[in-house]
């Protein structure tokens, strides 16, 4: 109910829906996000103090639905969110007033891949035609990717049916056969290599958007012009504990178990991503607007997305 009250709200132009601040003391800000490889370097900053240096309090709650994060900040039920990135352009696209804070990391080969199950014959997208292949969401990179592997083999777009279940369901919709296939990140792709003998039948991380931007953390327009500073100090301190994270993946394999339900023989097995060190986001427009324009090649936007107002700064 809540969530439907305030999309309301912010479609009649009124506020209400955004994270309420202390007037004094550390600002507070509470946070959505996946249980992925993405968010490691968000924990760590948690961990080792940086937030806290920034006079920042951040909450950070492990969401595992799918495709519920922009929701949920869209909604006013938390202050910010991590989103893969098509589907903060797609809410952005339709103009529900979402800003990118940062994007966290890039793929790599490998980290995302189309997965079947060990006794399946499939062994390429082509053999796919008319099943059902497990997503994130209905708006993710996975579908850019796959859309576009299909259309480079002269195949038809629409070849493969896709379908949004949450991360940690994909091993078990692979399992009993209710999907052909799944399009899994680390760290629940190792889970299914690992556990069910799951095998890769394509790396997403391969072709037209080879080392795609994977995903980021957006807020509110309005809780962004509440909370610039606030915002501004996150930025550091992601950047610092983005930096850690590439000096110390080692530490970033363990840091899975604290916060997912991977267990550390797993997270051991992940691969890791190229996370980013920029605290200016806009200058990553140029990868944002490649993912923009595909999503309008391959049928996830109507129309050309207009990046102005997408970024925070």
């Amino acid at each position: 109910m809540k969530l439907r009250t305030c999309l309301l709200l912010l479609a009649l132009g009124a506020s209400g829906c955004g994270g309420a601040q202390p007037s004094s003391g550390p600002t507070v800000i509470t946070i959505s996000n996946p249980a992925n490889v993405s968010n490691v370097p968000l924990h760590l900053a948690m961990d080792k103090g940086f937030f806290a240096a920034e006079g920042l309090q951040v909450k950070a709650d492990v969401d595992l639905g799918s495709g519920s994060t922009v929701e949920s900040v869209v909604g006013g039920q938390v202050d910010m969110a991590w989103s893969n990135l098509v589907s903060s352009l797609t809410a952005y696209s339709k103009g529900l007033g979402v800003k990118l804070v940062a994007i966290t990391d890039t793929a790599v080969s490998g980290s995302q891949q189309v997965l079947v199950g060990k006794d399946s014959t499939a062994r390429s997208l082509a053999d796919l035609k008319g099943k059902k292949l497990a997503v994130l969401s209905p708006a993710t990179v996975c579908i850019l990717n796959v859309r576009s592997a299909l259309k480079a083999q002269g195949l038809p777009v629409d070849l493969i049916q896709f379908t949004p279940v949450a991360p940690p369901e994909h091993a078990n919709v692979l399992e009993g056969g209710e999907v052909a296939a799944t399009c899994t990140s680390d760290p629940f792709r190792s889970l299914m290599i690992e556990k069910l003998g799951a095998r890769s039948i394509y790396d997403t991380s391969s072709g037209e958007l080879q080392g795609y931007a994977v995903g980021g953390y957006i807020v509110s327009a309005e809780f962004a012009q509440k909370n610039a500073k606030a915002l501004a100090g996150f930025q550091r301190a992601l950047l610092k504990a983005t930096q850690y994270a590439n000096a110390h993946p080692d530490e970033v394999r363990t840091s899975l178990p604290k916060f997912t339900t991977i267990k550390a023989e797993i997270a051991g097995k992940v691969i890791i991503n190229k996370y980013l060190e920029t605290a200016d986001v806009t200058a990553l427009k140029p990868e944002v607007q490649r993912i923009a324009d595909a999503m309008q090649a391959y049928g996830l936007a109507d129309k050309p997305i207009n990046l102005s107002g997408y970024f925070l700064n």
